[in-house]
């Protein structure tokens, strides 16, 4: 006698059809195959929001990318390098802790308000990545300048914070060469204003 054929039903071969993408990726790459993808494909598409997911972790949600103050653009990118414009330390509308360091602001809150400055570069490099910060491949440069009195000498400590920052997110390529100088003025009275430069993956 012969043994029953069992059909799939169109509604199981849906179900199957329908796997989310990711979990088949995640499968395949547990062991060790490529389901119809390069492995590079699949390990790109696995990873998807690792930068992001980092950002969550650190409690940092990025701001809308900041417009500029006058006839320039926020960033630009040519081949695989993005250049972030100088950004101030905005936050919600408002400029934080404007004057000349240290008669003015603390070294504390000028170092928060660089802290802000790297989030609002971070938020301008992610529309250059449109909107993939995982094509960053390396922060290269970061430019700081601090509003400064005449007798202070502790820029780099201010500067730090975006330095810290960079780590922070993308670990080992967020190690940057860097710039950190006085200046007597800034824009707007910003005691802080920072620029960078990355490298992308295209």
């Amino acid at each position: 006698m012969s043994k029953p054929t069992i059909e799939m039903t169109s509604s199981k071969k849906e179900t199957q059809t329908l796997l989310p993408r990711r979990d088949l990726l995640s499968a395949a790459l547990g062991l060790g195959v490529v389901v119809g993808l390069s492995r590079s494909e699949a390990l790109f598409a696995a990873s998807a929001g690792r930068v992001e997911s980092r950002l969550a972790e650190l409690g940092i949600t990025l701001p809308a990318a900041p417009a500029p103050l006058a006839n320039y653009v926020a960033y630009a990118v040519e081949g695989n390098v993005a250049y972030i414009a100088g950004q101030i330390p905005m936050y919600a509308g408002e400029l934080m802790y404007p004057g000349k360091v240290p008669t003015q602001v603390t070294v504390e809150q000028a170092r928060a308000a660089a802290r802000q400055c790297g989030i609002n570069i971070l938020a301008a490099l992610k529309s250059a990545c449109g909107g993939d910060l995982d094509r960053v491949r390396r922060c290269v440069r970061l430019q700081g300048f601090v509003a400064s009195a005449d007798d202070f000498t502790a820029q780099p400590t201010v500067i730090n914070a975006a330095s810290d920052l960079m780590v922070e997110v993308f670990g080992d390529a967020g190690k940057h060469t860097r710039l950190a100088l006085g200046s007597n003025v800034l824009p707007l009275d910003s005691c802080v204003e920072i620029s960078a430069m990355f490298v992308l993956n295209t």
